[in-house]
């Protein structure tokens, strides 16, 4: 949904521009000395901190509304209808579509002036079940438990001055998109009948993601990993996978985080960058810590909805919550994730508090949405918007505004709906959303771009 939700009259000042990120939890200290046991429940105080009195004084100013929301469309050139996932290119106006078809499964979409163009579409091997873009390197995961990285020549798809592209240099003709390695997750053997509370294996790859940039001194990567090599997780299973891109036979890290499948996976952009939030079917939250020796889960904590598993008397986290689809980090305030599944609801999580009783500081759900939640989108530009993308193909945009709380208290957020967008196909599901600027796009199962 290339949705432009606020025009230059009635956009707000972000609030991630103070000085109030100075300080880190200790789960983003950038200390890697080996051997230190960091304390991630009691790190931070209730008070005291720059970020947490803005947190508990801060109070949104009016927001936007559906009238003020402008869209537009596209539809995929999918002949199969079943587009899995979406990827944007950071420094460019162009964004990756990957579909499920043995046929042509990956698009590539300029979004240029609130109008959304294909420039090219291409038959990747095997199908595409999720991708990741960062500069000109695009990884896709398919259902073969393997990830492959394309490189991709974005002067010459945009159209672009030919000495720019890619290939320029050596004066060669070559293709816009080609493979430049293949990755291969250890899956899970092949079975045809689960025991009860268990889902059959897959071999399809849920998510990939480039590693962001890592603060020096963290402890993490490994002095063995090159200064300038990409780094990406990759998540099969109930396995998330660390690789260096430029060795493909062997994972740097391979972390179990649960025996069910894992839905999302994603690296905290805030320094050191050594944080991994994976959450899936079995309900469960885990926070993997890089730095730390051994078994890298730090955190868990889970949903409290109820769950196929806990009706078959099961116990404990195996069986603790409804499936979490997707996983969000807060781009502004670095201890916030947002968590959304078949629930059909939103959950804010606050790191310094949520590993002492499992209570999320926010939940967020529409009144009129039915359906399961299938990804969410922080604002880029704006630290209390978030938005969430359902199974009833709708996109909702919901404003957080942080209460005052006593000291010690367990703070408290509320939330409005501002904006609101349904497409006027009923089939279909958000599958993919992601926010650039002051726009949000979004990804149907059918093919529609928004």
């Amino acid at each position: 949904m290339a949705t432009s939700v606020f025009d230059t009259h009635s956009a707000r000042q972000s609030v991630g521009s103070t000085g109030s990120g100075s300080r880190r939890h200790s789960l983003l200290s950038t200390d890697g000395r080996a051997g230190i046991q960091y304390d991630y429940a009691n790190a931070w105080g209730a008070r005291g901190d720059k970020l947490s009195r803005w947190r508990r004084a801060y109070l949104a100013s009016d927001t936007g509304d559906s009238s003020g929301v402008q869209s537009t469309s596209l539809a995929l050139p999918d002949e199969s209808r079943f587009t899995t996932c979406m990827a944007m290119s950071e420094d460019q106006s162009l964004l990756a579509a990957g579909s499920g078809s043995y046929d042509t499964n990956m698009f590539f979409v300029q979004s240029l002036d609130d109008q959304l163009d294909v420039k090219a579409s291409f038959a990747s091997k095997f199908p595409i079940y999720s991708l990741a873009f960062k500069g000109d390197l695009l990884m896709a995961g398919t259902d073969r438990n393997t990830s492959v990285l394309y490189k991709v020549d974005r002067a010459r798809l945009l159209g672009y001055a030919v000495e720019n592209s890619i290939d320029a240099a050596q004066g060669v003709d070559g293709p816009l998109v080609r493979c430049v390695g293949t990755y291969k997750n250890k899956a899970a053997k092949s079975i045809d009948i689960a025991a009860p509370g268990s889902h059959i294996p897959t071999k399809r790859v849920a998510c990939v993601e480039f590693a962001p940039a890592f603060a020096s001194g963290s402890g993490w990567p490994p002095s063995s990993v090159a200064p300038n090599s990409e780094l990406f997780l990759s998540a099969l299973g109930g396995v998330v996978n660390i690789w260096d891109a430029t060795r493909n036979q062997q994972a740097l890290r391979v972390e179990k985080v649960s025996a069910q499948p894992v839905c999302r996976a994603t690296w905290s952009a805030q320094a050191p960058a050594t944080l991994v939030a994976a959450a899936g079917f079995d309900g469960v939250i885990s926070i993997l810590d890089l730095r730390r020796r051994g078994k890298a889960v730090a955190w868990r904590t889970a949903q409290p909805e109820a769950a196929f598993g806990a009706w078959l008397g099961g116990d404990g986290y195996s069986s603790a919550g409804a499936c979490i689809n997707d996983v969000a980090w807060s781009p502004f305030v670095p201890y916030w994730l947002a968590t959304g599944g078949e629930g059909g609801s939103v959950r804010v999580w606050d790191l310094r508090y949520a590993a002492a009783d499992g209570a999320a500081v926010a939940t967020l759900r529409h009144p009129t949405n039915h359906g399961a939640i299938r990804s969410l989108a922080w604002s880029a530009t704006h630290a209390d918007l978030l938005s969430t993308g359902t199974s009833d193909k709708s996109w909702w945009l919901h404003s957080l505004r942080a209460d005052d709380v006593a000291s010690g208290a367990l703070p408290s957020v509320q939330a409005a709906v501002i904006a609101d967008k349904r497409s006027a196909d009923d089939i279909g599901s958000v599958v993919a959303l992601h926010a650039k600027g002051s726009s949000f796009y979004t990804l149907s199962s059918c093919g529609d771009l928004y």
